[in-house]
């Protein structure tokens, strides 16, 4: 079943208003069908050469069939959703221009920078960044980058059991044919890829829980990973605790940190006067409005890193407080 981003098949009669939406990843499509479908003028503008986000750029396609996702796109079009692609709000238009150019402007830029291990010999080369890589394979196989990503051979210590780090050991072990292991600090049950454990398993898939790197080992590049045992936890929202004395090495011959994602809304939101939240999202009302009138966010940018279903979900309910904000009602 393809993911749909139009909740209609008609649409409302012209309202005289316009919409920009800044990022076409699934928070800002599913704001986009919303609003199209109540008679609005939608703009999307997004810095990939296509829409679609994470769902094309940073998601396999054994996950999320492509194929699909640009079908529903299509629908979007179709009922007079405008793309504007490779332009990056903050550089080719501001924020500033947008809002005097539309009724209202939704920011749905997601979170597209990595968080970074700070352990010893971290910049050692063969230690990668799983969002950076995977986004490198997916412009590669897409046909947009000429330079594939640099291989995943050996024995690939995929830090991390969220999803990316699912895709990562699950490309390693069939595009590469790598050795990867899943190195988590909590029990593995308890992880985001606890429903993917025995498919990965049967791939060939390692696990080690309840550990955490400590350095990185290596002269000229990567050779290998010190970690250290942790005491097991019943939830994520336990804080971990290091068991002195515990730990060891393994024999790795790469690093892909996947640890999680930060928000990157546009740099230009703090002159508007925009306040964000202590983890870097931005701070919005119950109806998704910024601190600056007429200015709305949503998806991971103003909720965090959650997952493809939150983010459509959030994307349709601040499209409601926009449709709210601009009917008076």
């Amino acid at each position: 079943m393809p993911i749909k981003f139009l909740p209609c098949k008609e649409t409302a009669g012209p309202t005289g208003k316009s919409i920009g939406i800044v990022g076409a990843g699934p928070a800002g499509l599913a704001a986009a069908g919303v609003l199209a479908c109540r008679g609005y003028e939608v703009h999307v503008y997004d810095n990939q050469p296509e829409p679609g986000g994470m769902l094309i750029f940073a998601i396999p396609e054994f996950r999320i069939p492509k194929e699909g996702v640009r079908q529903s796109i299509g629908e979007l079009r179709e009922k007079g959703v405008a793309f504007h692609q490779n332009v990056t709000v903050g550089e080719d238009v501001a924020v500033r221009e947008l809002l005097e150019r539309h009724d209202a402007v939704i920011v749905a830029t997601g979170t597209w920078r990595g968080r970074e291990l700070r352990i010893p010999g971290i910049e050692l080369p063969g230690v990668y960044n799983a969002l950076d890589w995977i986004y490198h394979y997916m412009k590669h196989k897409l046909g947009y980058e000429a330079e594939p990503p640099p291989s995943l051979e050996g024995r690939v210590a995929v830090i991390g059991a969220g999803l990316t780090a699912v895709d990562i050991a699950e490309l390693a072990r069939l595009d590469f044919d790598a050795a990867p292991i899943i190195v988590y600090r909590r029990p593995i049950n308890i992880s985001p890829a606890r429903f993917m454990v025995k498919h990965l398993r049967k791939i060939g898939v390692e696990f080690i829980e309840c550990a955490q790197p400590v350095a990185v080992l290596g002269k000229e590049r990567v050779e290998g990973l010190r970690l250290v045992r942790t005491k097991p936890t019943k939830s994520r929202k336990e804080r971990v605790e290091v068991i002195p004395g515990t730990e060891f090495e393994i024999q790795v011959d790469a690093v892909v940190q996947a640890i999680g994602l930060k928000a990157t809304p546009p740099e230009s939101l703090k002159s508007l006067g925009v306040e964000f939240n202590p983890n870097g999202t931005v701070k919005v009302d119950e109806n998704g409005m910024t601190t600056v009138s007429g200015l709305f966010a949503a998806g991971d940018v103003a909720q965090g890193p959650t997952n493809i279903g939150l983010a459509i979900k959030s994307g349709r309910k601040t499209a409601e407080g926009v449709d709210r904000y601009l009917s008076g009602a």
